[in-house]
């Protein structure tokens, strides 16, 4: 692939098409990196693209096998290393280093478990439904800035309906005297009034 690579550069020439797809392609980057930490010869990375490739083929064909083993393996690999520091957390003489070492321990901890939560969403993924808003009713209540501000502003000033005079609470038994607003008509009961009762 190197040689391809090299090949496809060439000397002075434009850049190829091939290179930019061969570069772009994760199958091919993610090789590279894998065989460089893994130790692995440069002459297998043909090999290890193409074993990416495979897979990728059987995720996008719902095979999730790989996945799931991938997940079960990091999750054990977490919670050995939250064991780890958690046990030379309790070996410390010092009470920084026992803080650090726990602090690292729970970290693992808590990556183990989203590890395991990942795994068991993609074993039962959540069920999403899409649903159109029904506004139900006659009555909606819209609530914005300006009717609370309104509301805040007005919320010392009395009933009028409810109070007579600023601070005095109508008494709705009691017989009230007469408007004088309009006095030249005379009272109704008298024009009005029926003969039996």
């Amino acid at each position: 692939m190197k040689q391809d690579k090299q090949k496809l550069i060439g000397s002075g020439e434009a850049p190829s098409p091939k290179l930019a797809e061969m570069v772009l392609d994760p199958a091919y980057s993610n090789a590279a990196l894998v065989t460089i930490w893994q130790d692995v010869g440069p002459e297998q990375i043909d090999v290890m693209i193409s074993e990416l490739k495979r897979q990728t083929e059987a995720i996008h064909d719902d095979d999730l096998s790989r996945v799931e083993g991938m997940l079960i393996a990091q999750a054990h690999t977490l919670d050995a290393l939250f064991a780890k520091l958690s046990s030379r957390a309790f070996g410390a003489d010092q009470i920084e280093v026992m803080e650090r070492y726990l602090r690292l321990a729970l970290k693992s901890q808590s990556q183990a478990r989203a590890t395991l939560q990942t795994l068991a969403e993609v074993k039962m993924p959540k069920q999403v439904a899409f649903v159109r808003q029904a506004n139900i009713g006659n009555q909606v209540q819209v609530n914005n800035g300006r009717v609370h501000a309104r509301a805040r502003k007005n919320a010392n000033t009395p009933n009028e309906v409810l109070e007579a005079d600023h601070g005095k609470r109508m008494d709705t038994r009691a017989s009230s005297t007469a408007s004088s607003i309009d006095s030249t008509n005379p009272p109704l009961g008298a024009e009005h009034r029926p003969r039996k009762r």
